[in-house]
């Protein structure tokens, strides 16, 4: 029986009462045909079977499921068999629709759930209130983040805020990691501003004490030539290098633009660091912890003790430790004075933002996220322009960016599939919850907590954990070989190494054959894969890998792959062979470069 049907529709043509007539197969039509094959099963309380017949009838072509998984691959951070099929009948442009009209799930109000849930459960097992945290760290953002996404409906924003987070990126390797609620706060950014604007985006960032600790503008001083301060320039420095502009400038396709001796143009000097750093200045906390209703005051702006703000709420100016005068931005733009520092901050970053590299520095990099490692120079531009403007005027419009994304023809055509340049690498974290959905899990008291520090040790992510601002990866990575050779990147493969390698195949053994996931909470049961209705389609080990290859490798599975996988669970036949089957087949599956590589 043909496993994998590609021709939706055949053409015959055949004498009936003596008259030529032809006879189209497929979409439920198969006159008179009868076809035969080595297995008729079916699944149990199945409607569907592995009759030879859907070979012709149109049945059998799962085409459009393969392809829906694809590009749910690209746009969740994972889903279920139903999802596939939702999202097959109704169409991409309506589900993204659909996702966009969804209300945010929020971080910090899954905090707060999991803080009160773990505290309650520390007392239901004998503890006492001398051993509750007065602060709740990175375990907790981690806790939440995974309890958030496997129950959420916005799949489409939390994927996006992923992306994001790895563009502009703070980490819990910093001050940070004590303080769930700042790094749950922060995150939400993304979260809200998903389908919004960047410039908000980038506003937002600016403004939150985690970026403020992380970069060192929270509480940076202004000039004083007597005590030798100056404004510290970090922020400036990665604002410019790493969240618009970038080292070089750009063409609107993402390529580089060259002065008249063939060199690559810088997009800014020292001297700009320096007079953006002014503007940065005189930022300090808006609120103190042990004064909820008020602000903070002028004689707190020092010392930065994490502990005593509010992090979760934007920064505020003190005027007074903002640096005055007007300062010059790329050698010709000169700020206003006199004006207030926060409007000082929006005319840079008014400044930045219109900035024409903006567009495809910003626009390749969440292509690289979602899609590919190497997009066309056209792919790029297509997006980058409506990027500059959505059709109604708007510049950074994130809607209209994620939608030319996501239903490009390079993101979407047969053509690009079967490019040889075309793919990347899946990022750990995505490999594991795109496994977690894909196959289903459950947890006892259905609370998915997942410290994820093991997961971490063993690949080297997870979220809002990058070693440095420069996130996990660089997008320009070039690791040796062939991919460098033929002029290309592999971002992902610079946390790819023969430790994270064994690792991740050590990870999915875990998932497998014990816990998927498991919380530092006393006594918390062990989260666990649900594999029933896979165990149903194992009686016949092509069904199964047929499943398997719709959920995880989107239809790509290679003949030499499948052969493998087939040959091997076939011989198990005896005790619970089919849970046998399932477990190694689902193994295999995940450590195959079928699946590492997302085509």
């Amino acid at each position: 029986m043909l496993s994998r049907l590609v021709l939706v529709l055949l053409l015959l043509s055949t004498w009936w009462r003596g008259e030529a007539q032809k006879i189209i197969l497929g979409e439920g039509k198969s006159p008179q045909i009868k076809v035969r094959a080595s297995s008729n099963w079916q699944a149990p309380k199945w409607a569907d079977s592995a009759s030879a017949i859907n070979t012709i009838n149109g049945k059998g072509l799962n085409a459009p499921l393969y392809a829906a998984s694809r590009f749910l691959y690209q746009a969740t951070l994972g889903y279920d068999l139903r999802e596939v099929e939702r999202t097959a009948a109704m169409g991409y442009d309506q589900w993204i629709n659909e996702q966009m009209t969804i209300p945010p799930s929020l971080m910090l109000v899954k905090l707060d759930e999991v803080i009160r849930e773990s505290i309650n459960w520390h007392y239901l097992n004998g503890g006492d209130s001398s051993e509750v945290p007065n602060y709740f760290s990175s375990l907790h953002f981690n806790y939440s983040w995974w309890d958030l996404n496997l129950k959420n409906k916005d799949l489409l924003r939390q994927r996006v805020a992923l992306a994001l987070s790895e563009l502009l990126v703070i980490s819990a390797n910093s001050d940070l990691g004590g303080f769930g609620n700042a790094m749950c706060s922060y995150y939400d950014i993304f979260i809200r501003n998903a389908f919004g604007n960047y410039f908000d985006i980038l506003k937002e960032v600016t403004y939150h004490p985690s970026m403020g600790v992380y970069l060192s503008h929270l509480n940076n001083p202004k000039t004083n030539v007597a005590e030798n301060i100056r404004p510290d320039e970090n922020y400036a420095r990665e604002i410019m290098q790493l969240f618009t502009i970038g080292l070089f400038e750009l063409n609107m396709d993402g390529t580089l633009r060259k002065d008249g001796a063939g060199n690559a143009i810088p997009t800014y000097t020292q001297r700009d660091i320096q007079e953006l750093a002014k503007i940065f200045t005189g930022m300090s906390f808006s609120r103190l912890r042990m004064n909820p209703n008020g602000g903070t005051l002028d004689t707190s702006f020092f010392p930065n003790y994490l502990y005593l703000g509010d992090p979760t709420r934007p920064m505020r100016m003190f005027d007074e430790y903002h640096e005055p005068g007007s300062k010059l931005l790329f050698g010709k733009y000169s700020t206003q004075w006199p004006q207030s520092g926060d409007e000082d901050i929006e005319e840079a970053l008014r400044l930045l933002f219109n900035h024409p590299n903006v567009p495809p520095f910003v626009c390749k990099q969440l292509i690289q996220r979602l899609v590919k490692s190497n997009p066309s120079p056209s792919y790029v531009s297509r997006v980058a322009r409506v990027f500059v403007n959505d059709g109604k005027g708007v510049r950074g419009n994130m809607a209209a960016v994620l939608r030319a994304i996501l239903l490009d023809d390079e993101a979407r055509t047969c053509e690009w599939l079967e490019d040889e340049h075309n793919g990347q690498l899946r990022e750990p974290i995505l490999r594991y919850s795109h496994f977690v959905h894909a196959v289903g899990v459950e947890q006892y008291y259905n609370r998915y907590y997942n410290s994820s520090y093991e997961f971490f040790d063993n690949t080297g992510q997870i979220p809002l954990h990058s070693p440095s601002v420069f996130n996990f990866y660089m997008p320009s990575f070039q690791p040796k070989g062939n991919i460098t050779a033929e002029n290309l990147v592999a971002p992902e493969f610079q946390i790819y190494n023969s430790k994270t390698s064994i690792g991740f195949m050590n990870m999915v053994n875990n998932w497998i054959y014990d816990y998927v996931m498991y919380s530092w909470i006393d006594k918390d049961p062990y989260t666990v894969l649900v594999i029933d209705e896979l165990k149903n389609l194992a009686r016949e080990p092509e069904v199964l890998l047929n499943r398997i290859d719709l959920m995880l490798t989107h239809g790509n599975m290679s003949e030499g792959t499948r052969n493998i996988i087939r040959n091997v669970v076939s011989r198990m036949t005896t005790g619970d062979y089919r849970n046998d089957r399932v477990r190694l087949a689902l193994y295999l599956t995940m450590v195959s470069p079928d699946y590492a590589i997302f085509k």
